[in-house]
């Protein structure tokens, strides 16, 4: 009995140690990337964003000149409240309140496109940062790359945002 509890007691021994050998041969090699950090160093955003600029710029011409007539009208109806009398006035608030209603529709429209374009173009960004950490990652052997924001502690020689930065341009 005692040399059966012996032979099972090393048999134990022998398979934990050979476990734990294969456990550490299966390790994955794990990194980490700043994605943030990524997207804020790309030359493209700029780009982007002027284009972007000088597609909406018309829009914000419109809206621009709606204003300066809001303001001009209100100028007059201080200036010339007097002057122009009840029926002047209301007509004048009349004009006011339908250029102010105009601006607010057309405000909110271009805001809404301008907006979608941007994730659209974000979007686009994303895929071609998503491209290059596949990139680095596969070149460094990396099996698994988490972003920087969802960890609480990674070893600095884990990061591989530079590579992937390097890598983009």
């Amino acid at each position: 009995m005692k040399k059966f509890i012996k032979v099972a007691g090393i048999s134990l021994v022998i398979l934990t140690s050979s476990l734990a050998a294969n456990a550490a041969q299966a390790a994955e090699k794990i990194g980490y990337v700043n994605t943030a950090k990524v997207f804020q160093t790309l030359p493209q955003r700029e780009a982007i964003a002027k284009k972007l600029q000088s597609e909406f710029k018309d829009e914000k011409g419109q809206l621009d000149s709606i204003q300066k007539k809001i303001q001009t009208k209100m100028d007059k109806a201080r200036r010339d409240g007097q002057i122009l009398g009840e029926d002047g006035m209301r007509k004048l608030q009349i004009e006011i309140g339908s250029l102010q209603a105009e601006y607010k529709v057309k405000a909110q429209s271009l805001e809404q496109d301008a907006k979608q374009r941007e994730g659209s173009e974000k979007q686009k960004l994303f895929v071609t940062i998503q491209k290059a950490i596949k990139t680095v990652a596969e070149k460094q052997g990396y099996d698994m790359i988490i972003d920087a924001q969802a960890l609480q502690y990674a070893k600095p020689n884990s990061d591989i945002t530079d590579a992937v930065i390097k890598e983009l341009k």
